[in-house]
């Protein structure tokens, strides 16, 4: 045995015993008193907003409120809501109010996925994007989350957080860099 192999035998007989690793299927993991707050504290600090609708208000109303000179607004919430032949229709939406599924606290996460998700690219070509996630649909973790989610036939579903902002040119942060400028989560 060469003094190589030696020494290595050496410290594999001597090896420290590494710390437990954590119990990943405990229960409870991380929890919040109230995940809405933790939710939009943290979506604030990601440059975007999160609300709850009050009885009697409506999204559009929300909307109309916060930004009252937009633009061109798609509506995906309604039952008869705008079509687009093609992804690259929705270039000049201002404003797009789309359904959530699901909204994570942790992260300011919120699952998008729908069976009416032909055109994927609104969420990242408008300007302002709001989401609508319903009020009892908020969970402690990503991990309670995959719990809850299906990634459905259609094989699109992402977590979106916040608005678009990037900060690895010349430490200058640029907001709506590959979405949208401003988000707004709605939970009705």
């Amino acid at each position: 045995m060469s003094s190589r192999e030696q020494i290595l035998a050496r410290l594999r007989q001597n090896r420290p015993q590494g710390p437990a690793l954590p119990d990943i299927d405990a229960v409870p993991f991380i929890t919040f008193d109230d995940k809405f707050d933790a939710f939009r504290t943290l979506v604030r600090n990601l440059g975007g907003d999160a609300v709850q609708l009050a009885d009697g208000d409506s999204v559009l109303g929300v909307v109309q409120q916060r930004w009252p000179q937009h633009g061109r607004l798609v509506d995906l919430t309604v039952e008869n809501h705008e079509e687009s032949p093609s992804p690259h229709a929705w270039h000049d939406v201002d404003v797009a109010i789309v359904p959530g599924e699901l909204a994570v606290a942790e992260s300011a996460a919120v699952w998008v996925s729908h069976a009416d998700n032909q055109w994927r690219s609104i969420y990242f070509l408008t300007q302002k994007l709001v989401l609508v996630v319903p009020r009892d649909a908020i969970v402690d973790t990503m991990r309670d989350a995959y719990r809850r989610i299906a990634i459905r036939e259609q094989g699109f579903g992402g977590f979106i957080s916040g608005s678009s902002r990037t900060a690895d040119i010349e430490q200058s942060l640029v907001m709506g860099a590959h979405g949208a400028m401003a988000a707004l989560v709605v939970f009705v």
